[in-house]
């Protein structure tokens, strides 16, 4: 997907992991995978005891993945993505599913996300033999963590698929503080991850909270986040630009801790809205403004209707109108458009039918139009962006102070693929004359 990155399939399809890569992230999943080969079309069910403390609103929960032969995806389910609730209290959360007719391997594992502390225990795998039509149980490895933890032996950090990838914001480990059963359980524990922090606060705009976090100090530098995304979207470059800038952080609305009004469309020209009146109250006269994905369309229509407060922009990924998007990319969203709303019952895919609508209807603006933008406008893209190259060229081509930089061997997430040659070239371009 071009940015609506939380749909629960896409969080764990679409993330770039590498062998051994330690990485920043606001997620971290620990997994075990078991061979389903003879297992495959039988029915199955994971449980396990789940807990969490010292969190704020943060999520914890299991989660299964079928991986067929070809390790294409099969059945996928993670329930932080569900209406579950997990408590300070030991409690029972499961997951029933089928092993796909091409099924290899089952992944089942523990997933936390933003800062806390998260506690799993007593994991549990049962196989319904279709011929005794009996549960059977499948002993997994160390279930109840008693054992030290060697990873990459029983349970790794990761997502499966032989990749084991260290997230340094998580610490995973046994403890022994109240355990459901036995003397350990298993305890992930998230910390200093933006768009969670303690000194985050709530400014009231255009008939919503708008959340925000600020690092530094210096001239204003607005981050923008994309259209599934929040606050943590920008993990690899907040503390590397308070180094140099007062940093501001927001969540738009419908996304992160930000509210919404749902009675009103979400289009780009309310939240640009909602971005001048944040501005307006912060006492803000010039900002520079970093924008990935929708938040560079935020940033472009911000500097078209408010040139007196935009100094430069930087925009990764950002489109004009939806045809700007690949042929492909269109396809797959309308598709799934088309899913969400047969499958929303009791309004459930609400927020995510909102998401993919912007996108698939907006912005309608004309390469003439950019001709207004007086700033310097720094144009970026992934080579293999979902942005056509020819789209981002002609973007950058009608500013009349635009720049451009495509980034060779890297996509619509080159914010998090490449974040030292990112965050080098928009420094290089915020602090040139």
């Amino acid at each position: 997907m071009k940015k609506i990155i939380i749909l629960p399939l896409i969080l764990f399809c679409s993330f770039v992991f590498s062998q051994n890569k330690t990485i920043v992230s606001n997620w971290t999943s620990f997994v075990q995978s078991v061979n389903v080969e003879n297992m495959q079309n039988w029915k199955f069910r994971v449980s396990a005891k789940v807990r969490k403390e010292n969190d704020s609103n943060a999520k914890c929960a299991i989660w299964a993945r079928v991986d067929d032969i070809d390790n294409k995806t099969g059945f996928f389910e993670n329930q932080a993505y569900s209406n579950i609730k997990v408590t300070t209290e030991w409690n029972t959360f499961e997951i029933k599913g089928t092993v796909n007719p091409e099924g290899k391997t089952l992944n089942i594992g523990a997933y936390a996300t933003d800062n806390g502390d998260f506690y799993f225990d007593d994991f549990k795998l049962e196989v319904l033999d279709p011929k005794s039509v009996k549960w059977i149980n499948i002993p997994l490895k160390n279930a109840s963590f008693e054992e030290n933890l060697i990873s990459g032996k029983d349970w790794s950090e990761g997502i499966g698929r032989n990749k084991i990838t260290h997230v340094k914001n998580f610490t995973i480990t046994t403890s022994d503080y109240k355990p459901f059963n036995g003397n350990k359980s298993l305890l992930i524990k998230g910390q200093n991850i933006i768009g969670n922090m303690p000194h985050g606060k709530f400014a009231d705009v255009n008939g919503i909270k708008m959340y925000y976090e600020t690092y530094g100090e210096g001239e204003p530098l607005l981050m923008l986040h994309g259209n599934g995304q929040s606050i943590n979207a920008f993990m690899n470059q907040v503390y590397v630009f308070s180094k140099k800038y007062k940093v501001i952080i927001v969540d738009c609305r419908e996304r992160g801790k930000s509210t919404y009004d749902k009675t009103k469309e979400l289009t780009f020209d309310i939240q640009v809205e909602d971005l001048k009146q944040f501005l307006d109250q912060q006492n803000i006269k010039k900002v520079k403004i970093l924008g990935w994905s929708d938040g560079g369309i935020l940033a472009i229509l911000m500097a078209l209707k408010y040139p007196d407060l935009i100094d430069k922009i930087a925009c990764s990924g950002a489109n004009i109108f939806p045809e700007g998007q690949k042929d492909d990319e269109l396809k797959d969203m309308r598709e799934t458009l088309a899913q969400l709303i047969k499958e929303n019952k009791d309004g459930k895919n609400d927020v995510y039918i909102d998401l993919y609508n912007l996108d698939l209807k907006y912005p309608n603006l004309k390469y003439e139009d950019l001709k207004a933008i007086q700033c310097p406008s720094l144009i970026m893209a992934g080579d293999k962006d979902v942005i056509k190259t020819e789209h981002t060229v002609k973007i950058a081509e009608s500013i009349p102070k635009g720049q451009l930089a495509i980034i060779p061997n890297s996509t619509h997430s080159v914010v998090v693929e490449k974040p030292e040659l990112f965050n080098s070239l928009v420094i290089d371009f915020f602090e040139g004359k």
